[in-house]
């Protein structure tokens, strides 16, 4: 099973009047970086936060926000009243003899207008688990997220594993043709040239010319070579839900060069454009690649 990079997750809880809310979301990187937005209170805690993501995200750009607020019906021991008093005040006397509607929501999130988290260490430490349990929760949704995203890229991988195969077989049974085509056409050049000639063909230096072409023409072992890259990628996808997705960047870049190396020894023409499909489809693979953990 693969995952996606891609994720969400959001947890929240009350406790001891604090709302904590923690927020997870990831995008694709080839390596795990981690952006954290907590309150100063927790600034410290960083470390271990990091340590609770690294023990279940390897892969991505992970975006981490807390938040800890305190609840305006419970919360009235954390108000600093009096510099509320002059926030009021001062509204007052900007609202003249306007009618004044005060949010008082608003007004506590003005600065000093709440005793700072970060001025009572025992406060932190009492909130600290609930946090990390917040966080895990958090981090949960986000791994279901990008399990179900995993999922749907299998389902893609597997139709375009499919069409691969296809496009492999197409050209596998094409280039049975390629040699013969090649000696017919020779042969015509030739009788051309010297129609009218009173000179009998020597087959072997026709045969030497074929025998060259065949081998430049060969790509039986670039076949099975893909073939092989295919099988690989296939077992990945199968295996344990696990980080794979630089294992399968590598598969699909072998793949790749494989489709190029063929292109080079194809014919020009109807076989030419098998290739060119060939291509395509990996670099759509390839491109979904990307988004895999």
């Amino acid at each position: 099973m693969i995952r996606s990079m891609t994720g969400f997750g959001r947890a929240e809880s009350v406790s001891e009047d604090w709302a904590i809310r923690v927020q997870v979301r990831s995008v694709n990187q080839k390596k795990l970086q981690i952006s954290f937005h907590v309150p100063d209170a927790f600034r410290l805690k960083e470390v271990e936060l990091e340590r609770l993501v690294n023990k279940e995200i390897h892969r991505g750009r992970l975006y981490f926000s807390l938040s800890c607020e305190p609840q305006v019906e419970g919360g009235l021991p954390f108000v600093n009243r009096e510099v509320v008093r002059q926030y009021l005040a001062t509204l007052k006397e900007l609202a003249g003899d306007e009618t004044l509607h005060v949010d008082m929501a608003n007004v506590l999130r003005l600065p000093g207008a709440i005793t700072e988290m970060s001025a009572d260490r025992e406060l932190q430490e009492r909130l600290w688990p609930h946090v990390v349990a917040i966080a895990e929760q958090a981090l949960d949704k986000l791994l279901e997220m990008r399990r179900v995203e995993g999922d749907n890229l299998t389902r893609q991988f597997l139709d375009l594993c499919d069409t691969m195969e296809e496009q492999v077989d197409q050209i596998e049974l094409a280039q049975r043709d390629f040699v013969p085509a090649y000696r017919d056409r020779l042969r015509t050049r030739i009788n051309r040239l010297l129609a009218g000639a009173d000179i009998e063909i020597n087959e072997a230096p026709l045969a030497r010319e074929v025998a060259i072409y065949a081998d430049r023409c060969d790509v039986s072992e670039e076949i099975e070579r893909l073939r092989s890259h295919l099988m690989q990628f296939r077992r990945t996808l199968d295996g344990p839900a696990e980080p794979v997705g630089a294992k399968m960047e590598f598969i699909g870049q072998e793949m790749l060069r494989e489709a190029g190396a063929i292109a080079s020894k194809v014919p020009p023409g109807q076989h030419v454009r098998q290739v060119l499909e060939l291509k395509t489809t990996i670099e759509r693979l390839r491109e979904q690649v990307r988004n895999v953990e």
